[in-house]
Parts: C-alpha cells; sequence; structure tokens
C-alpha cells in the first residue's frame, strides 16, 4: 500500500501521455521546483569584499555537496559513484571560479557575476547536447551559490514528509538528491535530455521519470495528487483514490513479475536449453565487483574515456597503464573489452577542448573516436601502449588483451588502426620489453555504412560488437539528445530489428563472434528481441543482469523465434493502405510485451 495521503482541494480528471526517461512508479503530492536566477541591482561595493562573499559561499558550498554526497554514495550501485565525482569536481572547478573572480574584477556583485557566467556558458554550449545536458549541474551549483551569498536554505523544500512528486524543467545532481531526502516518488520534467546525470542517478535509485509537455501541466498545482508511470510514460491525476487503486494494480503486477527466482547455475540458459553469455559494460574498474557472478563472462565494453573526463589534465602513459593493470586484475581470468578512446564529437574532454569545436552543432559526429585518434596518433599511440604494458604486468599476463575500436564507417580506418597497434607492439619489443602472447582487435557496428562493407572487414577482425545506441541514431538519422524526433523512433521497430537480423547473420557466414554493448542489452524487452534475432551474446549495465537474467531464464526461445520472425515479416511488408498508415509499423513494442505476459516471460 502506498503511503496515506490528504485529500487536494481540487481534483483533475486527467491523463496526460508522456515520454519515459526512467523506469517506475511513484504516487505522491505534486511540488513545482523553479530556480529564480535574475541579475540584482548593481551598487557600489569593493573587490576585496565580494571577493570574500565569494569565498565563503563556495566554502560552504563545498561542504553542502560533500554532506549530500556523503549520504548518497552507500546507496547507490558502483557505476553512479563517477557522476557524483564529475559533479563535486565540477562544484570546485578552477575555471568557473576563476570567470567569477574576472568578472568581480570588473566590479560586479557575486550575485551578478554568477548570472554573467552561467549566461555565457549557455551562450557557449547551449547548441552542443553534451554540454548542454551538464549545464543544468552549473544551474543548480550557481543557484546554491546565490542561496549561500543570501544565508538562505539552498532550496525550499517540501517540508513535508508524504510522498512528493517533483516537477521542473530540469533539476541538477544536488537537487535530485536533497529531493531524494524528502521522500521524493517521481520526477516530472518538462525540458531535459536522456544523458544528463540527474537522470542517471534516478535510474540508479530506481526512482520513475517522466518527460511532459509544460502546457499539459500547467494546471496542476502545489498539492494535486499524481500517479507517474516511468513504464508506459504516463502521468495519471485522476483522483486520489482512483490513484491509489492504479497504484495497487500496477505494483500487484510488478512484484507477480519479480517474484520470480531465476536458477543458480554456471551457465545461464533459456527454459529450452539454450546457452546466452552475459558480460557487463564498465566505466571504473568498481563496476567490476558484478564479475564475481560466474554467469557474468566478462567486461563487453570498458570506457576507457571516463578516466579521461575525472581529470584537468590528459593522464600519462604511466597513468593509464596503472588504471589499466587494475582492471585487468579485478577481472581475473575473465575478459576485459577495452574500447579505444572515444571522444570528441559531442563527448568533450577539458584537456582536449582545443581540438574539438563546441560551437558548431553540425560537427557533434563528424570528428570523433577513431576519426579524431588517427588524425591525432600519438593520443591513440599513448593509449595503445599504456594497454600493452597493463597486460604484460597483470596478474595474467598470458592472456589476451582485447581492444575494440569506435566509430568505424570503412575497413581502411580499422586497418590503420591496426598498424598503429604494430608500431607500438614493435616499439616495445625494440626497447627490449615484453609484448602479449596474443592481441585481439574487434570492430564496433555503430555506423550502417560498415554493414555493407562485412564481406571486406570479416578477414580483418576477431571479434565484432555492436554499438546499438549510435547505430540505431544513425540508421534513423536523429540525434538520441534530440527528443522531439528521438522519440518517434523505437530500436523495436521492424526495420531496425531486421537490419540487425541482417548484421547477426553475416557475422555468422563469416564466422565473427558477435556481441552487442548498447542499452539495447540493459532492457529486457529489447534483450528478448535480440535473442530472437540470434543473438547470444549481450554486454549490459551492472544493474541490469538480474532483470536480464530472470528475462533469459524464463523464456523459450525456440518458440519466440518463430512468433518474432512472423510479426516481421507481417509488419514489414503491409498489404493494404489501413496498415500503412503513418505509425502502424513504427514499432513491435507492444505485441512483444504481450508476448512475454502471454507466455510468462519476465
Amino acid at each position: 500500500m502506498p503511503e496515506k495521503l490528504s485529500k487536494p482541494e481540487t481534483l483533475i480528471p486527467v491523463l496526460i501521455q508522456g515520454i519515459s526517461l526512467s523506469s517506475g512508479l511513484g504516487l505522491g503530492r505534486a511540488f513545482w521546483h523553479h530556480i529564480e536566477q535574475t541579475p540584482l541591482p548593481q551598487t557600489e561595493t569593493s573587490k576585496s569584499r565580494e571577493e570574500n562573499r565569494l569565498n565563503k559561499a563556495f566554502s560552504a558550498l563545498q561542504k553542502e555537496i560533500d554532506t549530500l554526497f556523503l549520504g548518497a554514495a552507500d546507496q547507490l550501485p558502483n557505476e553512479s559513484h563517477q557522476i557524483l565525482e564529475i559533479y563535486r569536481h565540477l562544484a570546485a572547478d578552477k575555471g568557473w571560479k576563476r570567470r567569477l573572480f574576472v568578472e568581480i574584477e570588473n566590479g560586479l556583485l557575486v550575485e551578478n557575476a554568477i548570472y554573467n557566467v552561467l549566461s555565457q556558458f549557455k551562450e557557449i554550449y547551449e547548441s552542443n547536447p553534451f554540454w548542454k545536458a551538464r549545464l543544468h549541474d552549473l544551474e543548480d551549483l550557481s543557484a546554491r551559490l546565490h542561496k549561500h551569498l543570501a544565508q538562505k536554505s539552498p532550496k525550499d523544500l517540501p517540508g513535508t514528509s508524504e510522498p512528493t512528486i517533483v516537477i521542473a524543467k530540469s533539476l541538477g545532481v544536488a537537487d535530485f538528491l536533497e529531493y531524494h531526502n524528502q521522500n521524493l516518488k517521481g520526477v516530472i520534467l518538462t525540458e531535459t535530455n536522456e544523458s544528463s546525470h540527474m537522470i542517471i542517478l534516478a535510474r540508479s535509485f530506481g526512482i520513475p521519470i517522466v518527460e511532459g509537455n509544460e502546457n499539459s501541466l500547467k494546471e496542476i498545482t502545489h498539492n494535486h495528487i499524481l500517479l507517474v508511470d516511468g513504464e508506459a510514460g504516463h502521468i495519471h491525476a485522476q483522483g486520489s483514490e482512483k490513484l491509489v487503486q492504479i497504484f495497487n494494480e500496477k505494483t500487484s503486477r510488478q512484484i507477480a513479475r519479480s517474484s520470480f527466482k531465476s536458477k543458480k547455475y554456471k551457465n545461464l540458459t533459456t527454459q529450452d536449453g539454450v546457452k546466452i553469455d552475459l558480460y557487463i559494460n564498465a566505466n571504473l574498474k568498481e563496476d567490476l565487483v558484478e564479475l564475481d557472478q560466474s554467469i557474468v563472462k566478462g567486461v563487453g565494453l570498458y570506457r576507457t574515456e571516463i578516466a579521461f573526463m575525472k581529470r584537468d589534465n590528459a593522464p600519462s602513459v604511466e597513468t593509464q597503464t596503472n588504471l589499466y593493470r587494475q582492471v585487468l586484475d579485478a577481472a581475473g581470468e575473465k575478459p576485459v573489452l577495452f574500447r579505444t578512446l572515444d571522444i570528441g564529437g559531442d563527448k568533450i574532454i577539458p584537456q582536449f577542448q582545443s581540438i574539438n569545436q563546441p560551437h558548431k552543432a553540425k560537427s557533434i559526429q563528424n570528428w570523433r573516436a577513431i576519426r579524431l585518434t588517427l588524425d591525432r596518433p600519438m593520443i591513440m599511440r599513448q593509449q595503445l601502449r599504456a594497454l600493452i604494458k597493463a597486460r604484460i604486468s597483470s596478474q595474467f599476463p598470458d592472456h589476451p588483451l582485447y581492444l575494440m575500436i569506435p566509430m568505424l564507417a570503412e575497413p581502411s580506418e580499422f586497418i590503420a588502426t591496426r598498424q598503429l597497434i604494430e608500431l607500438e607492439l614493435a616499439r616495445e619489443k625494440r626497447t627490449g620489453n615484453s609484448i602479449p602472447n596474443e592481441v585481439k582487435v574487434g570492430a564496433m557496428i555503430e555506423i550502417p555504412a560498415l554493414v555493407h562493407q562485412l564481406s571486406s572487414l570479416g578477414p580483418l577482425v576477431d571479434f565484432l560488437t555492436i554499438g546499438s545506441n549510435d547505430l540505431f541514431q544513425f540508421f534513423y538519422a536523429i540525434d538520441r539528445d534530440y527528443l522531439q524526433t528521438f522519440h518517434r523512433y523505437d530500436v523495436l521497430s521492424p526495420a531496425f530489428l531486421m537490419f540487425l537480423k541482417n548484421i547477426i547473420e553475416q557475422a555468422g557466414l563469416y564466422n565473427i563472434p558477435l556481441s552487442l554493448c548498447g542499452e539495447m542489452a540493459s532492457h529486457p524487452l529489447e534483450a528478448m528481441a535480440l535473442l530472437g534475432l540470434g543473438l547470444k551474446k549481450l554486454s549490459v549495465s551492472p544493474g541490469s543482469i538480474e532483470p536480464i537474467k530472470k528475462m533469459i531464464s524464463s523464456l523459450n526461445l525456440k518458440s519466440f523465434k518463430l512468433y518474432l520472425q512472423a510479426i516481421c515479416q507481417q509488419m514489414v511488408a503491409p498489404t493494404t493502405l489501413t496498415e500503412m498508415r503513418f505509425g502502424a509499423s513504427t514499432s513491435l513494442r507492444q505485441k512483444l510485451k504481450t508476448y512475454a505476459i502471454d507466455h510468462k516471460v519476465i
């Protein structure tokens, strides 16, 4: 049963269709979150006074952030700890502080300096999706500095222990954590994107988030009782008794699904005995604790750029070597597929910012990953050198070193990368150092053009990995940070599934090991579709292991394959104008949900 909610003064009998950003179910009282940052009337002041005020506010901000994060760290999975660290680094960023002091030097009050600097950042980065997502955090920090300057509470909180649904244009990480400490049950956002740190944290805490149209929400005021359904992307506001009934019904179904206990065995198999290999995606060595599970076969994606994002300066070869060795030692005898540096485009890293073009929105995907590192080969060679040294100095130096090359568009780029690898291996031998017995190099399939060249690429690679996030957005020519078009299309569309099936069949034809490491593999319904297409290796986020394991263990794969093939053929080739109406064949999601329910697939 939900916690008791008293009746509101008015009711809104409405169901609002939104976009799901974080799954889950939350029932609570609406609370509008507002950030008001406007310049103050400029008055005469001294520079030393304003500098002193700013230093005191920064000191108070640091203490506040540390207190918030100390309470949150123990509740979060390891993969989310990096978000807290990145946010803490932003709060202590010397560049931000330096800009504020420059404004004070020009005679401004601290409050106006904060407003000006935030406006400058917005002007520079508003068109860049990666940095635009981080601006929410900077807005939050700026507002907190304002509050500390005024010596007020950082935010007007609901002030009640009753369950709360926060409605906001956007939320920063610290905002979210404060509300979470106030019995937060759900969030409704009117403007955000799926890569924001707050949304990633919400998913770790199991807090549902739905994006809704601001016009649809304007009649909702403080204290209206709302139900946020993060699975369906719905916002219910139909009166407290009706909402409690809906909440109980949905919760009962969730409990029934979660009561399924997956079998404990060394190898993970479907209900009809088909063996499935499960790997994890990792950002930091702390994520590798999940490798203790016997069914987890290794790391299917290790994102090496995360270590760069946490530093002000580019890590040296020695620093990188130590990091990669720690990862390899934590993994033990299980393989780790290191993705070579994927920076550039929308992934701007401070130490390489001079070689990026953040103000040119159209260049976001043009110069990124292997395209950038082939143009700047010393960046790549230093990383390769560190990876080679790490494998040799690890606890299992005789095991293969696995390297995975991102954002390839044609085989020649893979050949050029292998040449750099050979140069580094030759360099190590020439200087008298040992080299790995075996270096296995694979290609990531993220650009559709590469799919049509697999016959040429096949003989060159040791393995292939599908990066479904990028492959999907390039397949439909959409930007995944632009929600207006991104949610028009679905990874479970017949067209995209058939495209994936083509990749799987070609990999089988050329006998190339194939896995998928994108977000698609981390959601049970999507993962079920991938298995139905013939994929048998999935790399998932650590937090998704249990639900994916339950889905696999409860699935009769042979029967599902036949069903999936039949509905794909039916929807790809409609026979009437009615079947061809807009949106009629854009997704198989509902059909797959119905199949899962009917066949008791968890």
